[in-house]
């Protein structure tokens, strides 16, 4: 009886930390559509209130970003610790994508591909995965 009990409690627990998509889709929305202030703060929220089991494996929550490529390079780690993860109810309504020329993977809401690598500039470049 006690090894079902820890065995239904350890995977509560580690249910309890996969990680939601709100925040993630606003900022990988944002840095589509080359806005760095939103993409920022969506960041912020990460940090804040999603992350924070996930400290050893995503290391830029605090870092100061000047530059929208900067935060891109960072969205490209973000976007490793979500796939692995995901809220996997979540995972299986949205679209994976991956990007060969920054050689990144994402997570993004279904339809067409907004690639959040290089934005408006080249913004339906990837291939859904």
């Amino acid at each position: 009886m006690k090894i079902l009990l820890l065995a239904a409690f350890t995977s509560l627990s580690v249910f309890a930390h996969d990680l939601r998509f709100g925040s993630y889709l606003k900022m990988q929305e944002a840095l589509a559509n080359d806005d760095m202030k939103t993409a920022l703060e969506a960041h912020g929220l990460l940090c804040e209130k999603e992350l924070l089991h996930y400290k050893d494996d995503y290391k830029d929550c605090g870092k100061k970003f000047d530059k929208i490529e900067d935060l891109r390079t960072s969205f490209k780690k973000l976007s490793e610790v979500y796939l692995a993860n995901g809220a996997k109810a979540e995972l299986k309504n949205l679209t994976k994508a991956s990007c060969p020329m920054a050689k990144a993977k994402w997570v993004q809401r279904n339809g067409g591909l907004k690639n959040p690598y290089y934005g408006k500039s080249m913004l339906d470049c990837g291939e859904k995965i």
